[in-house]
C-alpha cells in the first residue's frame, strides 16, 4: 500500500534541500566576517551593528547577525561572542621608527637618580655599537635632586666609551667627555635654536634642542636591516594595542621609502601617515622632484613636521613670561620666522600640510600668526599644531578663524601634572592642556601619544582624555577636570577625527560601507564601562583591511 504521508514528507524534504542548496549557492563570498558582537560604527548616527562583512579590504555590509550570515560566507569568520568592536585606533602623533630603534638602546627611564642611571648603563654595556653606548628616558623631574645633571660621573665611569643619553622628551641629550671629543665639539660653538650648557666656561655635557645634532650626527646611523627590524618591532607592539594607523612625526625620504617597500611586500601591515622632517633633502625631493603628495592604500605622505620650540620639562618651550622656577629663562624658538614662513608658503602652493610642534604660549602665538599670514582665510588645508600645550586665551580663536586642527596627546597632561606648576605657576597652568576648549574651536581634535615619549597604549590616551588621570589613576581627583573630553569625543579623537586630520575620513575612522575594514575588538565597552575597569581593557583582535593581524 502506498504511504501518501511518507511521499508528502519526502517531497517536503527534497524541496527544503533544494532551497537550502540554492540559498547556499547564492551566498556572496567575502574575505572576512565577524558576527555576534557589538560593533560601534562611529558613523554620523552612531549606529551599532552585530555583524560585518569585508571584501577586498573594504566593508561590504553591516547589519544584524542573520542579515550578514544569510547573505555572505567566508572562510575567515570570527564569532565575537559578545565582544565590542570599534574602528581601528589611529595614533595622531608618534615616533614609530624611533620607538623601534630604542630597543637597541639602554632604557634608563626607571632610574631615580643620576647614579642609578650610571648603574643601569654599566649593566648594559653589551649594547654598545662601534664604541657608542646610547641610553634614553632620563628625567630629572622624577629624581630627588631635580637639578640638571652634569657629565662628571659619566666621565669617571666611562673614559674610553662614547656615552649619549636622551632625555625623556627627546629635546636634550647628555654626552660624556669622550663623546664630545669624538664629535669634535669646540668650546666656543654656538648654534641657532639650541645651546650647549656651560658652567664657568666648561661644557657640562648637556646639549639642548638644535645643539643635539652636534653629537647625534656623529653617531653611526642604523642600516636598512636595523631599521626594518625596528619598524617590525614597533608594528608588533602597536597591533597588540589596537592601532591600525600611526601618524609618524618626522621621517626622512629614505625612511618613507623603506616603509613603502615593507608595506608593498606585506611585511608591514600597519598604515602610516608620514610627516616629513624639516630638512633640505626632503624639501629637494618632495618639493622639486615629486612636487606633490604621495599616496597608496597604506601610506600617505602629504605633511611636513616642524619644531618651533622645545619642551616644558627641559625649559625649552618658549614662554611669553619667564619660567616660574628660573626667572631669567623664557625658553627659545627653534625656527627663523622668515624662513619658516617661506617654507609654509611653498607647502601651501604644492598642497602639503603643515604640522608644527608648539609647546609654549609664545611659540603657539608665533606659529598661529605665521599660519594665519599664509592661510589668509578660512580653508580646508587642515594645517595642524602638534601638542598645543600652553596657549594664551587671546590666541585660541586662530584655530576657528583659520580652520587649524589641534593635535594633542592627553597623557602629556597626566605625566606633567606633578611638576608643571613649578615651571609655570598655578595661574598660567590653567592655560595649558586645554583639550575641551580646543575642541570647541572647530568641533574636532586629533589625539595621539607621542610615543616613545609616552606609552603606546591608546587606552591610556582615552583614559587620560576622559578622566584626566594617568595609568596609575593619579591624581585621584583628576587634573584640570574642566578640560576633560566626553567619552564619545575621546573615541572620535582616536578614530574619525584623527582620520579627518589626515585627509582620510572617506576611507577610515568609522565602520561604514566602502571604507577600509580596519577594526579593533576589545573586551570592554569603553563608552559606558566603570572608570575603574577601563585600564583593564584588553585588545582581543586587530583587523586591518579585513585581515586578522593580531589575536590576544
Amino acid at each position: 500500500m502506498i504511504n501518501l504521508k511518507n511521499i508528502q514528507l519526502s517531497r517536503i524534504a527534497v524541496i527544503f534541500t533544494i532551497f537550502f542548496l540554492v540559498a547556499c549557492k547564492e551566498k556572496i563570498e567575502v574575505d572576512f566576517i565577524s558576527h555576534n558582537g557589538t560593533i560601534f560604527s562611529m558613523d554620523d548616527n552612531y549606529n551599532i551593528y552585530e555583524a560585518i562583512a569585508i571584501k577586498n579590504g573594504k566593508i561590504l555590509a553591516l547589519g544584524k547577525n542573520d542579515q550578514i550570515l544569510n547573505k555572505y560566507s567566508s572562510i575567515e569568520t570570527i564569532d565575537l561572542k559578545g565582544l565590542f568592536a570599534y574602528p581601528g585606533f589611529i595614533d595622531a602623533h608618534c615616533h614609530f621608527l624611533a620607538y623601534g630603534l630604542q630597543q637597541g638602546m639602554v632604557d634608563v627611564s626607571g632610574a631615580n637618580s643620576f647614579q642609578e642611571t650610571i648603574d643601569i648603563l654599566q649593566k648594559n654595556i653589551d649594547k654598545q655599537n662601534k664604541n657608542w653606548l646610547i641610553g634614553y628616558g632620563w628625567d630629572q623631574n622624577q629624581w630627588k635632586d631635580k637639578n640638571w645633571p652634569n657629565n662628571k660621573l659619566l666621565n669617571e665611569h666611562f673614559k674610553d666609551l662614547n656615552i649619549v643619553l636622551h632625555r625623556i622628551d627627546g629635546h636634550v641629550i647628555m654626552a660624556n667627555e669622550m663623546a664630545i671629543k669624538t664629535a669634535e665639539v669646540a668650546l666656543d660653538t654656538t648654534i641657532e635654536g639650541g645651546y650647549i650648557e656651560k658652567i664657568d666656561e666648561k661644557i657640562t655635557g648637556l646639549f639642548v634642542d638644535n645643539a643635539m645634532n652636534l653629537i647625534l650626527e656623529k653617531i653611526p646611523t642604523p642600516d636598512e636591516s636595523s631599521k626594518k627590524k625596528a619598524l617590525l618591532k614597533s608594528q608588533e607592539d602597536c597591533l597588540s594595542l589596537g592601532l591600525t594607523t600611526v601618524d609618524i612625526a618626522g621621517l626622512n625620504k629614505e625612511d618613507v621609502e623603506l616603509i613603502d617597500k615593507l608595506q608593498r611586500s606585506k611585511e608591514l601591515k600597519i598604515k602610516v601617515f608620514a610627516m616629513l622632517s624639516d630638512n633640505e633633502n626632503n624639501f629637494r625631493y618632495y618639493f622639486d622632484t615629486l612636487a606633490e603628495p604621495y599616496k597608496t592604500n597604506k601610506l600617505n605622505v602629504r605633511s611636513f613636521k616642524f619644531f618651533a620650540d622645545g619642551s616644558l620639562g627641559s625649559r625649552g618651550a618658549c614662554l611669553l613670561k619667564p619660567y616660574s622656577d628660573q626667572k631669567k629663562t623664557y625658553g627659545m624658538l627653534l625656527q627663523n620666522q622668515k624662513v619658516y614662513e617661506e617654507k609654509l608658503a611653498k607647502i601651501k602652493e604644492l598642497g602639503f600640510q603643515a604640522c608644527t610642534h608648539a609647546i609654549g604660549d609664545s611659540t603657539n602665538r608665533t606659529v598661529l600668526k605665521s599660519y594665519a599670514k599664509i592661510l589668509e582665510s578660512s580653508n580646508d588645508l587642515r594645517w595642524r599644531v602638534e601638542h598645543v600645550q600652553c596657549i594664551h586665551p587671546d590666541d585660541i580663536n586662530y584655530f576657528s578663524q583659520y580652520n587649524i586642527i589641534p593635535s594633542v596627546q592627553p597623557t602629556h597632561a597626566t605625566s606633567d601634572y606633578s611638576w608643571a606648576a613649578l615651571r609655570l605657576g598655578e595661574k598660567r597652568l590653567k592655560e595649558c592642556y586645554q583639550y575641551q576648549t580646543l575642541l570647541e574651536q572647530n568641533f574636532l581634535i586629533a589625539l595621539g601619544t607621542d610615543f616613545p615619549v609616552e606609552k603606546i597604549n591608546p587606552i591610556y590616551t582615552f583614559y587620560a582624555a576622559v578622566f584626566r588621570k594617568n595609568n596609575l589613576g593619579k591624581p585621584l581627583s583628576g587634573f584640570q577636570k574642566n578640560e576633560a573630553l566626553s567619552r564619545i569625543n575621546a573615541l572620535k579623537g582616536m578614530t574619525i577625527w584623527a582620520a579627518l586630520a589626515n585627509f582620510e575620513e572617506s576611507e577610515k575612522g568609522s565602520l561604514e560601507i566602502g571604507k577600509s575594514g580596519d577594526m579593533v575588538v576589545l573586551n570592554t565597552e569603553i563608552l559606558s564601562q566603570q572608570e575603574n575597569d577601563i585600564l583593564n581593557t584588553k585588545v582581543i583582535y586587530t583587523i586591518i583591511d579585513g585581515e586578522n593581524v593580531y589575536n590576544y
